[in-house]
């Protein structure tokens, strides 16, 4: 668990993800997303769904891996729902493939009537040597996550949450990680709306223990849409 850790530490997680339906969604193709983003100098990867990590972990079994469950296709209104491995059954689902696994931390009532503290709980009880990481959006909710027994934080929620909707179209939340180093006593992940070499410098300078990147190097659709309404704004 301990190595584990030290092999995100300073560096770049790549989060490799494609929603039902896209070009990308397919095992094969993500894996080698993934593989290109180690070739650049990855540490490790993010994830979604059993059957892609399977096929990922089968190939690369040391690098690590941070798993989660969530819809194949994300619903309107998500920011009132927790969506990101809900429940202890998403947990089991994913847990003998990846190394930690993340579930959404906020303080919001889960589908399945669980609570988080029960699920921290069941998890610990069935799976000692995985790694939790904790989704929030929040400096309260992190707190909250420490309490509880989560291993890292992350800043993943910031954007996504009726109380935090405000921040989506900001860029990265700062002042959430800020506020999160000054609080809790475990690792900080940065991740969220980070697209520029800059942002991850200055995240890291405010200490985050490692940067999670999403959009920015594996939705080739989103790339293109910002190149395109920089050409044209108003045809995009």
């Amino acid at each position: 668990m301990a190595n584990c850790l030290e092999l995100l530490r300073g560096g770049v997680v790549v989060s490799v993800q494609a929603s039902q339906g896209e070009p990308l969604d397919r095992p094969e193709i993500l894996c080698a997303l993934a593989e290109s983003a180690l070739n650049g100098g990855a540490c490790a990867v993010r994830m979604a769904q059993p059957g892609n990590m399977q096929f990922f972990r089968r190939r690369h079994p040391q690098v690590p891996l941070i798993g989660i469950t969530k819809p194949e296709r994300i619903p309107e209104n998500a920011h009132n729902l927790v969506y990101i491995t809900p429940g202890f059954a998403d947990v089991q689902s994913i847990a003998g493939c990846c190394d930690i696994v993340a579930l959404d931390a906020t303080l919001r009532p889960r589908p399945s009537g669980e609570t988080l503290a029960e699920i921290v709980a069941q998890t610990r009880a069935a799976y000692p040597n995985l790694l939790l990481m904790a989704d929030v959006s929040t400096p309260k909710e992190g707190l909250n996550a420490q309490t509880l027994g989560f291993d890292l934080i992350g800043t993943t929620l910031s954007g996504y949450t009726a109380e935090t909707l405000s921040r989506k179209d900001q860029g990265p939340d700062f002042e959430l990680l800020e506020g999160l180093v000054a609080v809790v006593d475990i690792p900080v992940i940065m991740e969220g709306r980070l697209w520029e070499p800059s942002e991850v410098a200055k995240a890291i300078a405010l200490g985050a223990f490692a940067v999670v990147i999403g959009s920015a190097v594996t939705r080739p659709h989103e790339i293109t849409r910002r190149f395109v309404q920089a050409a044209s704004p108003h045809s995009a």
